[in-house]
């Protein structure tokens, strides 16, 4: 999955991926995760379940876009397309947040490194010892790089 190709807004406002995809696209990445694959109507029916009833155009609609984007594959299955996720939700949200830092970093460094440790500071000791040894590792394999 290219990023690149997928331009997203971050809304530190809202909660999880909602923070970066919109409510319906959010919803129906979802759905496809869940099953690992899915047709419009798999996921238009997924949907109604979780009480949100759409036309079958507009999910069909919300899944063509994302396809274009690049979060979903589509694939041509007999008469129908069945679309699958181009990397994982885990993937997805590693490579998202890694995008969204990586553009902090460059236009803000100091006062993201200053604000991140400031917030690892009010986390639990088991949060703050797991940065010390990604850290550590991290510098390890700059020195076995050289």
């Amino acid at each position: 999955m290219d990023l690149n190709r997928y331009h997203f807004t971050f809304d530190p406002r809202k909660k999880g991926l909602r923070k970066i995809l919109g409510d319906l696209e959010a919803d129906v990445m979802e759905a496809i995760w869940a099953r690992g694959r899915a047709t419009v109507h798999d996921v238009q029916e997924w949907l109604a379940a979780a009480d949100r009833e759409l036309a079958y155009t507009t999910v069909m609609t919300v899944m063509s876009r994302l396809a274009d984007k690049g979060l979903l594959e589509k694939r041509k299955d007999g008469a129908a397309y069945v679309y699958v996720p181009a990397a994982s939700k885990e993937e997805f949200t590693n490579r998202t947040v890694g995008t969204v830092l990586s553009e902090l970093l460059d236009d803000f460094s100091a006062p993201v490194m200053s604000q991140f440790v400031e917030l690892m500071g009010e986390q639990d000791e088991a949060a703050i010892e797991a940065l010390a040894k990604a850290i550590e590792e991290k510098r390890r394999r700059a020195d076995s790089d050289v």
